[in-house]
């Protein structure tokens, strides 16, 4: 029984290589929405260099060396709206696509994966980083879910790793529930049963080299009790 929602979830994962089509351009900071179903996905991107803080598009803090996109899915609404963004010694304002007020804090139920408004999120983080010393190139893709299983609660984290260059992904909610409860583990796929119930939560994900020097940091929403 413990590998159904294992299994659900990586099929899932499997059909999700573009969590956000992106639209063609050549502008340096790009952003962007398109509707998913009844839902929206948003994407964040960067074509130049340098140490970038874009906290609106959930990058806390990375030193890029040659672009970096970050694409989120999905919200049940989004908006446009005016947000810093710093490249190197330079800031400015650009209207970055991110989740709308409208589909906040409803976490009153938490149906299958398979539902149309289960509560999961899919991050897709690509880019090439810079460690001080030499690129290093990422392609990540991050998915992580609540729901209901049995009498019990369901949180599911996906980590798919396609990165050219070694990347070390510190995910503090999945290294905080490994701290309490074992999960079942089937390929990237890490499966949490408990009965605690789960609760919309920021994550922080951190990208380290196998030194340990951090590449960047990045927030989103995800689940955790």
């Amino acid at each position: 029984m413990r590998l159904i929602p294992v299994l659900l979830f990586t099929a899932l994962a499997a059909r999700a290589a573009e969590v956000c089509p992106q639209p063609a351009g050549a502008a340096e900071l790009t952003s962007w929405s398109a509707a998913v179903g009844r839902n929206f996905c948003v994407g964040n991107r960067l074509a130049g260099a340098g140490k970038v803080k874009w906290a609106a598009a959930g990058i806390v803090e990375a030193e890029v060396r040659d672009g970096l996109q970050v694409q989120i899915c999905c919200f049940e609404s989004e908006r446009a709206k005016d947000a810093k963004v710093s490249v190197g010694e330079r800031e400015v304002k650009v209207a970055t696509h991110q989740e709308g007020d409208e589909s906040r804090g409803k976490d009153d139920d938490f149906p299958d994966l398979i539902e149309e408004d289960s509560h999961a999120k899919s991050v897709s983080i690509r880019g090439t980083l810079w460690d001080g010393e030499r690129a290093v190139r990422v392609d990540l893709l991050l998915k992580c879910s609540a729901s209901k299983f049995a009498e019990q609660y369901a949180f599911q984290f996906t980590v798919t790793n396609r990165s050219a260059d070694f990347v070390d992904v510190d995910w503090d909610h999945l290294r905080r529930m490994r701290a309490e409860i074992s999960p079942s583990v089937q390929g990237g796929v890490s499966v949490f049963l408990t009965t605690k119930r789960p609760h919309e939560a920021v994550a922080t994900v951190a990208l380290k080299t196998k030194a340990g020097r951090v590449l960047g940091q990045f927030q989103f929403d995800g689940y955790f009790w």
